[in-house]
């Protein structure tokens, strides 16, 4: 009879555990695949987006002669013309899978977030310049395959607040 007791006792412990594990804001994200799933996702701030937030999805994928644009965006509110975010990047540099540095100091290299109803992009007069990384895991150019993960930091036009966009990945067809 004790050791049914503490069987019991285990078996509820481990039952508890696995109860209290807390998802994580990664966790909420897409997997990061190379297979053209048509998946986006990233940290903003350390929080999960696009995940959680309602409204209609949509993105725009453009690949060739070495300029990558990636356009993902959210209606929010229908009626509402201006009511969405987007996360957007453009780059001419990718030529073929591997790790790619883009200082923001090239007129040809944009990057921009509107989240929380701020516009956060590169080349704002007086603002801090940054950089962006970028990690191409795939560049499939017979199936029409792009896949990678970025990272980058944004400030707003008047230079006082930043947007930290962490841990992103995406898989598209394009």
């Amino acid at each position: 009879m004790r050791h049914i007791k503490l069987l019991l006792l285990i078996a509820s412990l481990s039952c508890l555990s696995l109860h209290c594990k807390k998802e994580s804001e990664l966790d909420k994200l897409p997997p990061a695949t190379a297979i053209g799933a048509n998946t986006f996702g990233c940290l903003m701030n350390g929080k999960a987006w696009p995940m959680g937030r309602g409204g209609y999805h949509y993105n725009y994928i453009f690949y060739e002669l070495g300029v990558l644009h990636i356009h993902y965006a959210i209606k929010i509110n229908e009626h509402d013309p201006v009511d969405n975010e987007w996360l957007s990047f453009t780059t001419n540099k990718i030529h073929t899978p591997g790790f790619y540095f883009v200082p923001f100091t090239y007129d040809t290299d944009f990057f921009s977030v509107n989240y929380n109803n701020v516009f956060y992009r590169t080349g704002a007069v007086g603002v801090p310049n940054g950089m962006a990384y970028i990690t191409i895991s795939r560049l499939d150019s017979s199936n029409n395959i792009v896949s990678g993960t970025f990272d980058f930091s944004l400030y707003n036009q008047e230079g006082t607040k930043k947007i930290k966009v962490s841990s992103g990945r995406f898989d598209f067809h394009y």
